[in-house]
């Protein structure tokens, strides 16, 4: 089963180039950045960060510290699922600005738009299951955004709606 998900951005890649897609003042579908492939990871990797832009996932399923013992750990931000999604800050640091929380937030819009029955096993489990190795358990899932640094996504959907499926994870650019 292949499910095609929604952002608000989207990333062409071509042999010579990376191009960011978006909105822009109210025009649908305009070039919003490009840079060379050979650059990708540093051009791009900086765009998106700076921008909290969210372009895709990759999986981080190798990580094997605790997510609160990564350098730059901010704190965490924990989703439930009630008629839509809703969440709450466990832990927070006064360094979480007003970009990290608008990064936040465009994931819980990409959680509002792909997933609007929350988390379940013909849609967010699935999807989960069909694109991304497990980590730390068979229901679990840890995902961090395409060229993004400030966030890990943990999914859980061992309970579906019935506990907190989502906790996004949240770090500094520079760790102190």
């Amino acid at each position: 089963m292949v499910i095609k998900m929604k952002y608000e951005k989207v990333l062409i890649q071509t042999e010579e180039a990376s191009i960011v897609f978006g909105d822009f003042k109210g025009q649908k579908d305009q070039e919003l950045f490009r840079c060379p492939r050979k650059l990708e990871d540093t051009d791009l990797r900086r765009y998106v960060n700076e921008n909290n832009c969210l372009l895709g996932f990759e999986s981080d399923d190798k990580q094997e510290k605790a997510l609160n013992e990564i350098p730059g750990y901010l704190g965490y931000y924990r989703l439930y699922f009630r008629d839509g999604w809703y969440g709450r800050w466990m832990e927070e640091d006064e360094r979480i600005d007003r970009m990290l929380c608008a990064g936040i937030d465009e994931i819980v819009r990409f959680l509002q738009s792909n997933f609007p029955y929350g988390c379940n096993d013909w849609d967010m489990a699935a999807w989960l299951r069909d694109e991304y190795p497990t980590w730390g358990g068979d229901n679990r899932f840890l995902l961090k955004p395409l060229f993004g640094d400030h966030y890990r996504i943990a999914f859980d959907t061992t309970y579906g709606n019935g506990d907190y499926p989502v906790r996004i994870y949240v770090y500094a650019a520079d760790p102190v």
